[in-house]
């Protein structure tokens, strides 16, 4: 990867398979290591894990299919320390854990756990936007200069679609302020920026081409998405999304963290590889996220994200035209198929599935729904790593939890 490309390492890639890391480099701070004995095989957590999903009754959960939980218990053993999955049909809800919340003790993730959802942050955004351009306060393909002036750069050219599909050739922020890749972002981790840092920092490289003209994941168009909603709705993009989408689905638990380092709730802690191979991972669940902000900062769970997917495919938030503008995916430069703020995923044994994925240090999240909304499905991982195992083992369960069996119903 080109370092530190932080575009697909800590906001999150719109691709299914986990982020890659920047090379590690040693830095200090907290870290822990994984016991060989504390490293169980698959199947070691599934009785665990059913106990402790039962301790949250508002998520109804179930034994579930027996490939679900071999599934998580898979990724935990290729030395990610915790997985939490929900997967949610029209027959119930099930939820499922494996591996640690903390490496210091022993303990499954909390099946209610909170976590950094990345840039599935992102999808909320556009849902925000798109809401405007349904009332006529926001125009898809007119220029960003007409609600942002003399703010963008070329900003004469790059439309609001542009800025939601990847297409602006916005120059990404993340590779400009973190020449030391992920442990340079962890030793200035409780740093605070404000988007005005973040944009400037883009804005002082060239464009990566002209815009429209390709697609490319950058965080930066998210960062003046939000400055945008700002600017058109006269309140913080934060608070914004908030009043239009969090508060009115009842998704208690996603917030937008601010100036606090801690997730409020429940929680596994998160980790970071950030030393040579066989080093001791560093304990990143404290960071300021301004780093991320409106690119990637939301803290949610995987029950909020399923019913914030099922609501957005069922067209409870978007009138169809928006839906479909959203969904017209395109390809992106080593990326998956991306519209408006949504990837496409597609697989034989599931069809279509529409969603988005997200990495911050300490955190992956694939939060996706199928294409027919009939089920919904978030993994999350309490850790960021390029493993290749780990990458391979994620993949299969997201598929996984995604395909439903002939016959068999969710309990």
């Amino acid at each position: 990867m080109r370092l530190p490309r932080l575009a697909a390492v800590t906001l999150v890639t719109g691709a299914l398979t986990l982020p890659a890391v920047a090379p590690a480099l040693a830095v200090p701070g907290p870290a822990t290591s994984i016991p060989a004995s504390a490293k169980a095989p698959p199947g070691a957590f599934a009785t665990l894990a059913t106990r402790a999903a039962v301790a949250d009754p508002a998520h109804r959960p179930g034994a579930g299919h027996p490939a679900w939980q071999r599934a998580l218990d898979a990724v935990v053993a290729t030395g990610v320390p915790g997985v939490v999955a929900e997967v949610r049909d029209a027959h119930g809800t099930w939820t499922g854990t494996a591996g640690r919340a903390d490496l210091r003790h022993r303990g499954l993730p909390p099946a209610d756990a909170r976590f950094r959802a990345g840039s599935v942050t992102k999808t909320f955004v556009a849902t925000t936007v798109l809401q405007l351009v349904a009332e006529h306060r926001v125009r898809l393909d007119a220029p960003v200069e007409r609600y942002l002036p003399h703010v963008v750069p070329d900003g004469r050219h790059i439309t609001v679609r542009d800025l939601l599909g990847h297409r602006s050739g916005l120059h990404d922020y993340t590779d400009a302020l973190w020449h030391g890749g992920l442990a340079q972002l962890y030793r200035t981790r409780f740093r605070h920026w404000t988007p005005g840092e973040l944009l400037a920092a883009a804005f002082r490289h060239a464009p990566e081409f002209a815009p429209g003209s390709a697609g490319q994941y950058s965080n930066t168009n998210y960062v003046v998405l939000g400055r945008l909603l700002e600017k058109v709705t006269g309140q913080s993009a934060e608070k914004e999304i908030t009043d239009r989408v969090i508060a009115p689905l009842g998704l208690r638990h996603t917030y937008f963290p601010g100036g606090s380092v801690r997730i409020a709730g429940p929680h596994a802690h998160g980790y970071l590889p950030i030393g040579p191979a066989g080093s001791p991972l560093a304990d990143a669940t404290e960071q300021n996220m301004s780093y991320a902000s409106t690119a990637g900062s939301l803290v949610s769970t995987a029950h909020d994200l399923n019913l914030f997917f099922r609501a957005l495919i069922g067209g409870r938030l978007l009138p169809p035209s928006q839906l479909d503008a959203m969904r017209a995916v395109r390809p992106l430069r080593g990326g998956p198929a991306y519209g408006l703020g949504l990837s496409r995923l597609t697989g034989p044994s599931f069809g279509t599935a529409y969603g988005h994925t997200g990495g911050t240090p300490g955190y992956t999240t694939f939060a996706y729904t199928t294409a027919d909304n009939t089920r919904q499905v978030t993994l999350s991982l309490n850790v960021l790593t390029d493993s290749a195992r780990t990458r391979a083992a994620a993949d299969a369960a997201l598929r996984t939890l995604l395909h439903r069996p002939p016959g068999f119903r969710t309990p």
